[in-house]
């Protein structure tokens, strides 16, 4: 693994990220075209609204969704989804936010997601919440026991509910009159959320950019009716509306662009493969080290992400090393390696590997416990 003089002049410490596409540790590594696309917008002038609309026609067209917009991440995509509803494309509504008068501004979400930040983006827009469930569960009978007058939209968050309520959810919402928000930031792969969602009925579909799509970490993507992600982009930057705050520039609409068209034409199926060998070269150390089990969690067996497999190895009492002590070496090593863990197990996930990095993790830790 190569020091980057970037962060190395700054005294940053990076490191081999076996966690997951998690904001705070950077999101994910975008591929070279990425990188090279968003070097290429940079060096002209161009109008930014006639960017972003042929962009998002052009990701439209890739993806098969009915419209498509690029926002600042998938926060401030969930926050645009909302003043959508509340404005449509009516200006004067759209320069009022957050006021919204005597229309309908209630927004029925539920508790089980723990990103309150969402909550607040739908609140700072004008909009009122009305929550259902609890932090563990919510039934659709909870949506449809709040739905009334005052009712803007429902929002709901694809993997901490699962998609077969969704489907559920969606006609009840419809015979309502009432649009669907999904949060489906972490979702990606399986594409087919990209064309699913909206065809299913989802009014408004948002992903993160640099997630699953590995693209730049400060983009979001809107996938939706047309009449509704119109009405995002008006709310958004660069025009002079309650998002103008959330900018996206040129070079990271190239950057997602570029992301979008790598992710539709992967061979997703041998993307998954390769990320259970990854798996596999780790969790073949237990086979060498007394007091350990490696346990693999197949493709689609969790929330987030769903289609990453995962491996988990599992200490005994007659493991050589506790869980704290390998955790510690891992993170203070050279070079460092983030993973998950609990008392008695190393969650690693083979997403945010880079090629060659399981093998310098297994290679780590066969030292290490074997010592």
């Amino acid at each position: 693994m190569t020091a980057n003089p970037f962060y190395a002049r700054l005294g940053v410490r990076t490191f081999i990220n076996a966690r997951g596409t998690i904001t705070t540790m950077g999101g994910s590594v975008m591929p070279p075209q990425v990188v090279q696309a968003m070097a290429e917008a940079s060096r002209n002038y161009v109008a930014l609204e006639e960017l972003l609309d042929k962009a998002g026609a052009r990701i439209a067209q890739l993806t098969g969704a009915p419209a498509a917009h690029i926002c600042s991440g998938a926060a401030a995509g969930m926050m645009l989804a909302g003043a959508a509803c509340l404005t449509g494309s009516k200006e004067e509504a759209i320069r009022r936010l957050p006021q919204v008068g005597d229309q309908p501004r209630e927004f029925i979400i539920s508790l089980v997601d723990s990103h309150y930040y969402i909550h607040q983006g739908f609140e700072l827009c004008g909009g009122k919440l009305v929550k259902v469930g609890t932090d563990r569960q919510v039934k659709v009978e909870d949506y449809a026991a709040a739905l009334g007058p005052r009712t803007a939209a429902v929002v709901f968050f694809l993997g901490s509910q699962p998609h077969e309520q969704l489907t559920e959810l969606v006609p009840v919402a419809k015979k309502a009159g009432v649009p669907v928000i999904v949060d489906a930031a972490a979702q990606l792969p399986p594409r087919s959320y990209l064309r699913d969602l909206p065809a299913l009925g989802v009014d408004l579909a948002v992903f993160s950019g640099g997630k699953g799509l590995f693209g730049p970490q400060s983009t979001g993507l809107i996938l939706g009716q047309p009449e509704l992600v119109r009405a995002c982009a008006l709310n958004s930057s660069p025009h002079s509306a309650i998002g103008r705050g959330m900018k996206v520039g040129k070079e990271e609409i190239a950057g997602l662009l570029t992301a979008v068209e790598l992710f539709m034409s992967q061979d997703e199926e041998a993307v998954i493969r390769n990320w259970e060998a990854r798996c596999r070269t780790i969790g073949q150390v237990a086979e060498q080290v007394p007091g350990l089990l490696a346990e693999y969690q197949p493709p689609f067996a969790n929330k987030f992400p769903p289609a990453s497999p995962l491996v988990v190895l599992h200490f005994s009492p007659a493991a050589p090393r506790t869980v704290r002590q390998v955790l510690a070496a891992l993170a203070e090593g050279e070079p460092a390696i983030e993973a998950s863990g609990s008392d008695q197990a190393i969650y690693f996930g083979p997403q945010t590997l880079q090629e060659g990095e399981a093998e310098i993790i297994a290679d780590r830790l066969r030292r290490f416990l074997t010592a």
